[in-house]
């Protein structure tokens, strides 16, 4: 009998062979990381290392803990406000919501070999959780913290034998960018902290950021027209930093600053103009309005430079003549796209709740609200043209009820007949004959709507009148 060669067993490796083939062929069939990489056409080499992370896992992660604090106001106590979360009424959707919150803060140096963007830490998902459940976790965290500017919207749903389904999130910057990226982002925020004095009440902390959100920040319309999701200026950063935003940089910097002096406000997602946008709800002494700073910027349309508060704090009704509001998520529809995106069809909010209230909006608070078109009327006008002279103010607003015919509204402000003063000009003597400010030498009418688009205004019969002093 001859002896079998050193190193030769046949039986052996014939059954290595087929145990290395019925684990190929189980993956494969299971969707995990080897069946990707053979679909994929990778070489020989990937799917090797793609089978030993279905058999043993992904490979240990080093990533550094991100210590990022934002400034606090000395007469106001910062509030953690996360309403995503409390829109979460499964009890697994919440611990995976706090699983994936701890992963925003962990940066991994490694980049990802298709995206060329760094990896953030892996979240271990419940091996039965659907993937639209995914979907919705993963937007309540980025809803919550509008902070965590570096994480992209784009994420990897991703599973093997050993570590299950895992949820892979992407950050557009290293760890020591981001760490002095937030240097930057504190030393804005304290700025606009400090113009906040430590007795202002809610409505005046809230008028402070929103002037200073609305002085500071330029629309970016080569962002917006480009729909490049991976540019600052969807984000904080972009309008706290660089100063050029869109809709959302505008909303998750005025969250996280109304935050910051305790005010609750949310993000609101959905459309204006046939485009996608978003916006704050934002509660005031009890009461919820809608706040779109985006739209109170004139710098994103030259025709509007006196509607800066035309959006401060609108009820329902008001805001939904011009902004359409997304569904509630838990009514979310997703499909998979040919690629393997996870998408949705329609824009949806976490809980909203209902704005029902004029009462701290600006126009309510500070126009001058005609009633009558007589010299009641004229007194009106006259008293907050009184007011405005003694700090020099620029600009005085005029409103009527919406029954009034805009024809007869200008008339009677503007119209000199019979040797009679128009309203406006009458107003202007009678404040400069009270002599408690500066001098009004003249003042000029501007009709703040569009007829054109009367039915989709907001405000109808609101008129500026632009003061000059002597």
């Amino acid at each position: 009998m001859k002896n079998r060669p050193k190193g030769t067993y046949p039986f052996a490796n014939r059954l290595i062979a087929l145990c290395v083939t019925a684990v190929m062929v189980v993956v494969c069939l299971t969707g995990c990381a080897t069946g990707t990489a053979i679909s994929e056409k990778a070489d020989f080499g990937e799917i090797m290392a793609a089978l030993r992370t279905d058999l043993f896992g992904s490979a240990a992660q080093d990533c550094r803990q991100l210590s990022l604090t934002l400034p606090v106001h000395a007469g106001f106590a910062p509030i953690e406000d996360k309403s995503a979360y409390d829109s979460l009424a499964d009890e697994t959707l919440r611990r995976a919501y706090l699983d994936i919150e701890e992963s925003l803060f962990q940066i991994s140096a490694e980049t990802d070999g298709q995206t060329g963007y760094y990896l953030m830490k892996y979240t271990r998902l419940p091996s039965d959780m659907a993937f639209d459940d995914i979907y919705i976790v993963k937007e309540a965290v980025l809803c919550d913290h509008p902070e965590a500017f570096w994480v992209l919207g784009s994420y990897d749903i991703r599973n093997n034998f050993h570590d299950g389904n895992y949820l892979v999130l992407y950050s557009r910057y290293s760890y020591e960018e981001i760490t002095a990226a937030f240097d930057e982002i504190n030393r804005t925020t304290e700025d606009i902290l400090a113009q906040i004095p430590d007795d202002a009440d809610e409505l005046h902390r809230e008028m402070v950021i929103h002037d200073a959100l609305v002085d500071s920040v330029s629309y970016d319309l080569e962002a917006a027209e480009s729909d490049d999701s991976t540019s600052d200026a969807f984000t904080m950063y972009g309008a706290m930093v660089k100063k050029q935003a869109v809709c959302s940089g505008y909303a998750y910097a005025a969250k996280m600053l109304l935050n910051r002096v305790g005010i609750a406000s949310r993000v609101v997602v959905g459309m204006s103009k046939n485009s996608g946008h978003m916006w704050n709800e934002v509660r005031i002494d009890g009461k919820w309005y809608h706040l779109d700073v985006t739209w109170d910027d004139s710098s994103a349309d030259s025709d509007v430079m006196y509607n800066r508060y035309h959006y401060f704090n609108l009820n329902d009704e008001m805001i939904g003549r011009n902004h359409k509001i997304g569904k509630n998520i838990r009514e979310m529809v997703c499909e998979y796209t040919d690629d393997g995106v996870y998408t949705t069809a329609e824009l949806y909010n976490f809980d909203l709740e209902p704005a029902d209230s004029l009462d701290a909006n600006y126009y309510a608070l500070y126009a001058a609200s005609v009633t009558a078109m007589d010299k009641n009327g004229v007194a009106v006008i006259t008293d907050k043209m009184k007011q405005a002279s003694r700090n020099r103010q620029e600009l005085v607003y005029i409103r009527f009820d919406e029954s009034v015919s805009s024809e007869s509204a200008e008339a009677w402000l503007a119209t000199s007949e019979g040797g009679h003063y128009s309203a406006l000009r009458q107003a202007l003597a009678d404040a400069n004959n009270a002599r408690e400010g500066a001098r009004i030498k003249y003042c000029t009418l501007a009709r703040m709507w569009n007829d054109d688009s009367e039915e989709e205004s907001v405000w109808k019969n609101l008129y500026a009148a632009r003061l000059v002093y002597a």
